[in-house]
């Protein structure tokens, strides 16, 4: 099963702050993975005692920054099974992972029944459909997000088909969305009536502890004190909904959108 299943965790350098208290966390909340574990770095290495930790470092040898999507997709390139267990860095575990849904889940998609399993399903997320089984819904393909990057068992070469090398995050989820529609994967997500539950998630954690680039002061300040976890918050600050967002140019993003379509 090891051997089929990858934890790929995508990060950028610039969130090295994230890692010990991801680590931290995954460690005490899945303390027996027997996945091998990817972080998606550009340069830099991690590790974490207990955990087999490989760094991707997809920027050695360059000369420009990467985007997010070539970093992913070079990182893709490198990892050898046929699944993937997709993280962020600030997906912050704060209860024992469920693992026997994991392996539950992975046999629906070794037997063809889904391409994506959500694993972390939002309210927003729908609309949804039954399957035949139980804990897991169809994402309808009027979804605004029938891509979406929380928590989740991929298909690696379903998730390779979806990147375009120019995006960023936000523009895989709603471009990415858009492009989906016009594809026949089987994406599903878990029954949020029964994965909604106290204490049923199957990885739980709270989306997410930041928030265009700076903590979420609600998620992360009361989870790592419990943890005992020290963290600069100054050096990242918290995030202010009140703060104006930067907006990229114009004629950048109306090209952007364009070369998204396809």
């Amino acid at each position: 099963m090891e051997k089929e299943l990858t934890v790929l965790v995508n990060t950028s350098d610039s969130f090295e702050d994230c890692w010990d208290p991801f680590f931290t966390l995954f460690k005490r909340y899945w303390p027996n993975c027997q996945f091998p574990i990817v972080l998606n770095t550009e340069l830099k290495g991690f590790e974490f005692d207990g955990l087999n930790i490989s760094c991707s470092k997809v920027a050695e040898g360059e000369t420009r920054r990467l985007t997010w999507s070539e970093c992913l997709a070079r990182c893709l390139d490198k990892i050898d099974t046929p699944y993937i267990l997709y993280f962020q860095e600030d997906y912050f575990l704060e209860e024992p992972v469920k693992e026997e849904y994991i392996h539950e889940f992975l046999n629906e998609m070794r037997e063809g029944r889904a391409d994506v399993i959500r694993l972390m399903e939002l309210g927003g997320s729908g609309p949804w459909q039954p399957t035949e089984n139980k804990l897991l819904w169809r994402v309808g393909k009027s979804s605004r997000y029938l891509l979406g990057l929380q928590a989740g068992l991929w298909r690696k070469s379903t998730m390779q088909s979806h990147i375009r090398l120019h995006e960023n995050p936000w523009q895989f989820e709603i471009f990415g969305s858009f492009r989906a529609r016009r594809k026949n994967d089987i994406i599903l997500c878990v029954n949020r009536d029964f994965f909604t539950q106290p204490g049923a998630a199957v990885l739980p954690y709270k989306a997410t502890g930041v928030v265009a680039g700076k903590w979420q002061k609600h998620i992360v300040e009361p989870l790592f004190a419990a943890h005992e976890l020290t963290v600069d918050f100054a050096k990242r600050g918290f995030y202010d909904p009140a703060e104006k967002k930067k907006k990229a140019n114009i004629i950048k993003r109306i090209m952007g959108r364009m070369r998204s379509l396809y």
